[in-house]
């Protein structure tokens, strides 16, 4: 059995950490990069009216209510905002956009829209709620766990 000098030792070491780094590098390219949104830029522009929506949602005396039970997802309006709301309803799935849902605002008589959970899979979504009621715009956000 030869023993080997220490710059056989090096160069076996060098090699090892290139060829990691390489294998490193090729496993980093092929992954997937997800951004909170593709134009991000003009919406960081008008946060401002962002800022404001939220505080206007905060403001109201009843809030949005966010529930689960049975595979359906209730979104209720307070009592004051069952006619003449117009908005969207975003299912934002922060870990894949690809699982995101969007749906437009369509209340009963009674402010209740139904989503059936069957549509989302299991894991944590932030439900974003952004609407107007009589020409002002609210904006409320809520994370929620699906367990199916």
């Amino acid at each position: 059995m030869k023993k080997l000098n220490w710059g056989s030792k090096l160069a076996m070491f060098i090699s090892i950490y290139v060829i990691g780094i390489l294998s490193f590098v090729g496993f980093s390219t092929t992954q997937d990069i997800n951004l909170v949104s593709k134009d991000y830029y003009p919406l960081e522009m008008k946060y401002q009216a962002q800022i404001d929506k939220i505080k206007n949602a905060q403001s109201l005396k009843e809030k949005v209510v966010i529930s689960q039970n049975a595979g359906v997802i209730r979104v209720q309006f307070p009592e004051q905002m069952r006619t003449d709301v117009n908005g969207s309803v975003i299912f934002y799935r922060p870990s894949n956009s690809d699982n995101d849902l969007r749906s437009d605002i369509i209340l009963d008589a009674s402010g209740l829209q139904e989503f059936n959970a069957d549509r989302l899979i299991k894991g944590r979504y932030a439900v974003k709620i952004d609407w107007t009621h009589q020409n002002k715009a609210y904006y409320q956000e809520e994370a929620i766990y699906l367990s199916k």
